[in-house]
């Protein structure tokens, strides 16, 4: 889905669309493409900048002790940041890099808030978005802490069963926290 038909279906601009606001926005964001295997964000960048998922697929993993962890994966129709580094200014402890070839869009900090600041239904947009995010992170969180590894592979399968279709073994066993040779046994029983 392209940016201005995900923005066009959101509740705050569609009961008063607001021409000025999508005039403003697209001379703000900067589109690109980003190739499989290419990163958007490395480990130790400052992250200044907001990211829409056009198409394609981006893992997101920081490096621990020179082992990769994923941390997520964000598909077409998402946002993406390093919220601590694009808030503070701080490096980011996490890389963005394509699984798939993509399209996205990103705007700067200084842009995001001039938009913030000129519309109240863009602003009410972005809080939308962070608060789906911050649910999104807390549901990841309890799953990632409670359920036991079948659970965690259920629970994949069940609400994001593009895991498995889009993301290979080895990436989606470092976010699981599973070995990767017991993830593919779980993932071969159900076969």
């Amino acid at each position: 889905m392209n940016l201005s038909e995900r923005l066009s279906e959101s509740v705050y601009f569609k009961s008063k669309p607001s021409p000025a606001l999508f005039d403003w926005l697209f001379k703000l964001v900067f589109a690109q493409k980003v190739k499989k295997g290419e990163f958007i964000l490395r480990e130790g960048e400052v992250c200044d900048r907001l990211y829409y998922i056009e198409s394609g697929l981006i893992r997101i993993f920081r490096t621990q002790e020179s082992k990769e962890i994923t941390t997520w994966f964000s598909k077409e129709g998402d946002f993406i940041s390093t919220v601590n580094s694009f808030h503070f200014g701080v490096p980011s402890l996490e890389s963005f890099e394509a699984l798939e070839d993509c399209v996205i869009y990103s705007i700067n900090k200084k842009a995001y808030h001039f938009l913030v600041e000129q519309s109240s239904s863009f602003a009410l947009f972005a809080m939308n978005e962070l608060f789906n995010n911050l649910c999104e992170y807390q549901n990841q969180c309890e799953f990632l802490r409670t359920l036991s590894a079948v659970e965690r592979v259920k629970l994949i399968e069940k609400k994001y069963p593009f895991f498995l279709t889009r993301v290979k073994n080895k990436d989606l066993s470092t976010f699981l926290n599973i070995e990767a040779t017991y993830l593919s046994k779980l993932l071969n029983q159900k076969a």
